[in-house]
């Protein structure tokens, strides 16, 4: 009891956002997108998936004897409620020279935002990404000493979320980096290091024994290629005749955004002489990545300007005020990053070499899985979503200001162990923005994970009593 009146407000806050979850389990079933079927069909046939790691597919093959998505969902609710909660004892523990409603204020976000409780509730990735990402900076900063072993649980936490996101690879020398910038020994940076690459090598062991070659998934190079095809020209870089299948068969200027040269049925993927392509995965053979990667490289170098823009225009819609997909992105047309207010089945057809999509679900559920709604909290939810998120406009500038306030720190010397112990989140942030937007493309669902690591970046960079 006396703990809790100590945080009465944080309480109030999490009592809050619990409440707020228990409406959306009472409104909804699981939401649905065009990933999670293969996160499902990879679940009932454990592979290494060359689409995407499988990490976040281990997760639902785990929960698969309770046979619920809505389960799952409220797992992830679960992850969503201890991210809020980590955030504020973090910043309570190293920032305790803030008064007590800024740490109230930072975990908010994670709490009450209408977006993050959105993707608790979908059978995505997202969400169990964010929650190891947070964990791993939790770990690392809860006490000023940095031991050994609580290096190799960063580097475990960070490998979990590599296998459970591919873009959690970006994250992994910006901690070498870190543990370097703090001085912390050769044992230290050893045991992150063991820890963060047994796990990822055996994964690429046994993709290796999957697909003949070592790899956590097999699309880097439709990825980037991918990214290059609003603006590639071809005429201009003359790629060798064997990739000019793979050059985009709109004039430049008239082209859709990157998703839509992988997943649409008149994807040059589908062209490549030799590889047939009847399922999804197979758009990311070994030979198709390759000339891919080839094609998107040539662009890069030949049109340096182009892919610089592009990378900057879609970073710049990290700013615009309504959140919601990429609008030309592959997404169920029923939901569009909104709680549904549509009563539908789901599609069935097949995503991975297995049964289809109504068959693994069914199998997984025990029953059958459509889109669906319970009034009046459905209502409830979908008004509170309306209204109640962190425009995009506002998390770009606190984006910017963490940034800056973490920068002029390095100015002041008495302030520089602030800045170093804020160093990790910060870059974390910054790279869980610009990594999916140099590597694929702009999605506001892309930075969820970085909006606790910019709070807990500058609570920290500001307190007065970080040691120094």
């Amino acid at each position: 009891m006396r703990l809790l009146l100590r945080h009465w407000l944080f309480c109030a806050v999490l009592a809050l956002a619990t409440a707020l979850r228990a409406l959306t389990m009472i409104g909804y079933p699981a939401i649905w997108f065009e990933d999670s079927f293969e996160y499902v069909g990879v679940a009932q046939r454990i592979q290494p998936y060359p689409v995407r790691p499988s990490g976040y597919s281990f997760l639902l093959w785990a929960m698969e004897p309770l046979h619920s998505f809505l389960a799952v969902a409220a797992l992830q609710h679960l992850m969503g409620l201890a991210t809020g909660v980590m955030v504020y004892a973090l910043i309570r523990r190293r920032a305790s020279g803030l008064p007590k409603w800024v740490a109230v204020l930072a975990a908010a976000p994670v709490l009450l935002d209408a977006y993050q409780i959105f993707f608790e509730h979908a059978v995505l990735s997202d969400v169990l990404f964010s929650f190891l990402a947070v964990s791993a900076v939790t770990v690392a900063l809860w006490e000023p000493e940095f031991s050994a072993r609580r290096a190799a649980a960063v580097g475990l936490l960070l490998a979990a979320a590599t296998l459970t996101r591919s873009i959690g690879l970006v994250l992994l020398p910006l901690l070498v980096g870190y543990l370097l910038l703090r001085r912390l020994g050769w044992r230290t940076l050893l045991a992150a290091t063991f820890a963060t690459t047994l796990p990822l090598g055996g994964y690429a062991a046994w993709y290796a024994s999957w697909h003949d070659y070592p790899a956590l998934n097999g699309g880097s190079g439709v990825w980037i290629w991918a990214r290059t095809m609003p603006f590639a020209d071809c005429a201009r870089i003359r790629p060798p005749t064997e990739e000019t299948v793979l050059c985009p068969p709109q004039p430049v200027g008239l082209r859709p955004s990157s998703p839509y040269f992988i997943w649409s049925d008149w994807s040059p993927l589908r062209k490549v002489p030799g590889h047939p392509v009847t399922t999804r995965a197979d758009l990311f053979q070994p030979e198709i990545n390759e000339l891919a990667g080839s094609l998107a490289r040539r662009a890069i170098v030949g049109q340096p300007g182009d892919y610089l823009e592009t990378v900057l225009r879609d970073l710049g819609q990290t700013l615009n005020w309504r959140r919601g997909p990429n609008p030309n992105s592959s997404v169920i047309g029923y939901n569009r990053y909104a709680f549904p207010n549509t009563r539908a089945p789901l599609p069935d057809g097949v995503r991975i070499p297995g049964a289809g999509i109504q068959q693994d679900l069914r199998t997984y559920e025990q029953g059958p899985v459509t889109v669906d709604f319970t009034e009046p909290a459905a209502t409830v939810m979908r008004t509170y979503q309306a209204s109640l998120f962190v425009p995009g406009t506002v998390f770009g500038v606190f984006a910017v200001l963490a940034t800056l306030v973490h920068a002029a720190t390095y100015v002041v010397r008495s302030r520089r162990g602030a800045a170093r112990e804020a160093a990790l989140p910060l870059l974390f942030g910054i790279a869980l923005i610009a990594g999916p937007v140099v590597i694929t493309t702009y999605d506001s669902r892309y930075w969820l994970p970085a909006v606790p690591m910019f709070c807990l970046a500058l609570a920290i960079t500001l307190d007065r009593t970080t040691l120094r």
